[in-house]
């Protein structure tokens, strides 16, 4: 894999949709976005989360625990905008699910997946720092025993440290 080609390509698809996202939807305070795998690594989505979303969906919810708020706040997969323009993002996860290298070592190809969505996020915050001031960016992966881990660790790298040490409190 050409992990240098891979991260153009998706920082170019990312930073289209999250500015098509803000536009279309400039009264929402999104207060979260993430790039987010599969435990398989043969895709890429963005996700995005706002407070009035969020708030749509527990006020459907039965359970009003802070537990429950907390799944649907952090959950990429419950997320209002989960998968936002992921046609966009189709390219990227044909050259993961075809490219040779992830049967050779799939650990090392994971792990450059995580580290080239990381990178994306890093350049997206830069590129946009008014539009994400307040937005915690982190990548996450579904399904897969790791991916607390894999969030905090990209939100370290991504975000200022207010920002991410919230983000990694976020359960406590």
């Amino acid at each position: 894999m050409d992990w240098t080609e891979l991260e153009e390509k998706c920082f170019e698809i990312t930073y289209d949709t999250i500015k098509m996202l803000l536009l279309e939807n400039k009264d929402e305070a999104f207060y979260a976005v993430s790039l987010y795998t599969d435990s398989s690594a043969m895709s890429a989505s963005l996700s995005a989360s706002s407070e009035g979303k969020l708030k749509s969906i527990l006020v459907a919810e039965e359970d009003q625990s802070i537990e429950c708020e907390n799944y649907y706040r952090w959950a990429v997969s419950e997320w209002f905008y989960d998968g936002y323009n992921a046609g966009a993002f189709s390219k990227i996860s044909k050259m993961l699910r075809e490219d040779s290298s992830r049967e050779i070592n799939f650990a090392k190809f994971k792990n450059e997946l995580i580290k080239t969505l990381s990178n994306v996020l890093i350049r997206i915050k830069r590129e946009l720092p008014i539009e994400l001031n307040s937005t915690v960016c982190f990548v996450s992966i579904t399904d897969d025993d790791e991916s607390e881990e894999i969030e905090n660790s990209s939100a370290k790298l991504i975000n200022d440290a207010p920002l991410s040490m919230a983000f990694i409190l976020r359960f406590d």
